[in-house]
């Protein structure tokens, strides 16, 4: 069967045939891989074809439901391009990228795991592969490997700190991958509850990293400083920050009540004034029956 001439993403910009009967496309509105249909009702799963859509004689893949042909596929050894080799070599790969694309297929990322030096607790799932959790009673955002790859950029990988297969950042350090998680996760950006302090923190902490940014983005997306505190722009940060201002205020109460047991055990005639009888003086006068008004 001949490769498509014609994609259900518009006018075909280029088209490799990187396999028999498997061509990766790529159009005006979209790319992927794209199989005869045929072939594909034949080499792949029904969890694959379900992801696929037919038109005519072939089936289309998009960009991001591609990676499940592409591991049925490279499993079999039927990608022989010889620029996608690794693909054949370690199909396992793909199905590690494939738990950030098509997890319906593939599974979820497993949460954070402890290790040795380190146990986290108090699980949050924000996303598939996104946590709030804690350590040693500090919370701390928690962005898997893959994801990390995927979405976020080098300077805000290399603000993270490493737990297995996880980055980790402390709240007092999660700007940069909040702002980039933010973009391509809607339940990240619920978590912003004030956009001015992020951008605030990201200017204040990282100038470096907003010039970059501003250089490489158009104008309407430029990040610009406002006034706001920093690092409040998480709910968490918010509810820390109240925690922190309120104990204090449970630990200062008045001395006079900072009491020794010895010191609040009253003598009694300390709490009961001594009754005495008062003599009249000697110049008292008193009226008697003589007296003439």
């Amino acid at each position: 069967m001949p490769q498509p001439e014609v994609s259900i993403w518009g006018t075909i910009l280029t088209c490799v045939e990187i396999g028999l009967h498997i061509y990766a496309l790529q159009a005006e509105k979209n790319q992927g891989l794209v199989l005869d249909a045929d072939y594909a009702e034949e080499a792949l799963s029904e969890d694959a074809l379900k992801l696929g859509h037919k038109q005519g004689e072939h089936i289309y893949f998009d960009d991001v439901k591609s990676v499940v042909p592409a591991y049925e596929l490279a499993k079999q050894g039927a990608i022989t391009h010889p620029e996608l080799s690794d693909l054949t070599e370690q199909p396992e790969k793909l199905a590690e990228n494939g738990k950030y694309y098509a997890p319906e297929y593939f599974g979820a990322f497993e949460p954070p795991q402890d290790t040795a030096w380190k146990k986290l607790t108090n699980h949050q799932p924000l996303d598939n592969g996104i946590y709030f959790v804690e350590h040693d009673g500090q919370p701390l955002l928690a962005v898997h490997q893959t994801i990390g790859e995927q979405v976020l950029s080098e300077m805000a990988i290399h603000q993270a700190g490493g737990q297995g297969v996880y980055l980790l950042y402390p709240l007092d350090n999660c700007a940069m991958p909040i702002y980039e998680l933010s973009a391509s996760h809607p339940a990240v950006l619920e978590q912003i509850v004030n956009e001015d302090s992020l951008l605030h923190t990201l200017c204040n902490d990282h100038p470096e990293y907003v010039g970059m940014h501003n250089l490489h983005t158009e104008e309407w997306g430029h990040i610009h400083d406002r006034p706001a505190p920093k690092s409040l722009f998480l709910q968490l940060q918010l509810d820390r920050a109240a925690q922190q201002v309120e104990q204090p205020r449970q630990n200062t109460t008045d001395a006079s009540w900072q009491q020794t047991p010895d010191q609040a055990t009253y003598k009694q005639q300390d709490l009961i004034p001594t009754l005495q009888a008062r003599e009249l003086p000697e110049d008292f006068f008193e009226p008697s029956e003589d007296l003439e008004w």
